[in-house]
């Protein structure tokens, strides 16, 4: 049935971006009310809908809606600006990084954090301005989008934020656009001032070196540790004892390789068992280019015996399978990161105390980088030691330290043995 228009109402064809949801009165349905209308696409093409409420204004509300949707997405568009952007994100934005073949495993984990951090999830804070449960045209906005970077930067540190701010722009407002849902990224070219309280508050992380007693009393003291010693059952929770010595091993193992060879702890993590083997008779850790932070693989010689025997029999106590230091209940599934750390920093301010070394109340794993490249300074040329660290793209080769680049550490190392340093 056609109804006619009202008195007064224009009868001229509609222009692109224009509608006759103004033009033509609602009429009775079922109790309620209906509106069939029509719209023109900025393309030229017509969309003829019905809408339908409890009364006129509710009516005309709910179409004005519908056709500024149309315009804003096209007909047949697969997203609205009305959807939830954390749906968005879940079904695109994650599998995205997650499936990504061009991205590394530590990649996708460094992504995929702050990824969650902008829908709310966070273990430790309550994070009121995340973007989970807004509709997409209201989470798209230069003001909310900028409260939830805020929000994160106040709880986790300005640099967690920009962090989050580059995979809010990738992979979540960049497919936006290119789903036609958001006209472009709000944040493009914008110099936000985000928070930096919590940054200026934290302790150094690099630059900081213990003096060479201090590192000996550590080493010799982690050569001969025992992980199960002092380690009870817990009362309650899924986490064995079993498991708890495995982390406290995992800490002590990564300590020791960074202690005496430099690696990252992010290298160590995801090492697995075939890259500690011998090169040119050495025992070497190969550090292959997927998880080297410069992308530049590099081998890595174990300058103390000691290390080498420890490591080897933890390689037989854990069936030599999957990682070096693998998750705790099961060695053939990466350490999660964030677990990792905070048993390096429970661990060291337990060290901290028992070894008389304070920087390890506040250091990290970091700290080992900066000690070993000031206790070979002045004796080691810094061409080798920039090499066996893995820090500079000076030499950009396969094995971008060589054998033969880092004789000197070795030297070193050796006469640093033998004349009791170690």
């Amino acid at each position: 049935m056609m109804y006619a228009l009202g008195m007064g109402t224009s009868r001229a064809p509609l222009q692109p971006g224009q509608s006759s949801i103004d033009r033509v009165p609602p009429r009775p349905h079922r109790g309620g009310y209906a509106l069939d209308w029509t719209l023109k696409l900025y393309d030229g093409s017509t969309v003829r809908k019905r809408t339908q409420g409890r009364t006129k204004g509710e009516v005309r509300a709910r179409a004005r809606e519908a056709a500024r949707e149309l315009l804003a997405t096209g007909q047949g568009a697969e997203w609205k600006t009305s959807d939830d952007i954390g749906a968005f994100i879940e079904q695109i934005s994650r599998p995205m990084i997650a499936e990504s073949p061009s991205l590394r495993d530590s990649t996708k984990a460094r992504y995929l954090q702050p990824l969650d951090l902008i829908l709310g999830r966070c273990d430790r804070h309550p994070h009121k301005a995340a973007l989970a449960g807004m509709p997409i045209v209201t989470a798209g906005t230069y003001r909310r989008l900028l409260d939830c970077l805020q929000d994160i930067a106040k709880t986790h540190g300005a640099g967690t934020a920009r962090h989050a701010r580059a995979v809010l722009a990738r992979y979540v407002l960049r497919p936006l656009v290119r789903e036609g849902v958001l006209s472009g990224n709000p944040l493009a070219g914008e110099r936000l001032d985000l928070d930096r309280s919590l940054t200026a508050t934290r302790p150094s992380r690099g630059g900081v070196a213990i003096d060479e007693a201090a590192h000996e009393r550590l080493l010799s003291g982690l050569l001969a540790m025992d992980a199960a010693e002092g380690v009870a059952a817990p009362r309650r929770g899924p986490v064995t004892r079993e498991a708890r010595v495995a982390r406290r091993e995992n800490v002590r193992i990564a300590t020791l390789i960074q202690m005496t060879m430099g690696l990252r702890i992010a290298e160590v993590r995801t090492l697995t068992w075939d890259r500690v083997r011998e090169v040119q008779g050495i025992p070497s850790i190969a550090v292959p280019s997927e998880i080297a932070k410069n992308h530049t693989s590099r081998v890595v010689p174990f300058l103390d015996p000691r290390v080498i025997e420890v490591v080897e029999a933890h390689r037989q106590a854990c069936g030599g399978v999957g990682y070096l230091i693998g998750g705790p209940a099961d060695r053939t599934k990466l350490w999660d990161k964030d677990n990792c750390q905070k048993a390096i920093a429970e661990l060291y301010k337990e060290w901290a105390v028992e070894y008389d070394i304070p920087e390890l109340m506040t250091e990290r794993s970091h700290v080992w980088r900066a000690t070993l490249n000031t206790m070979y300074l002045g004796r080691v040329p810094e061409v080798a030691r920039t090499a066996f660290f893995g820090h500079t793209a000076a030499v950009s080769r396969e094995h971008y330290t060589d054998l033969g680049q880092v004789g000197p550490m070795l030297i070193e190392a050796q006469r640093r043995r033998t004349a009791g340093t170690h």
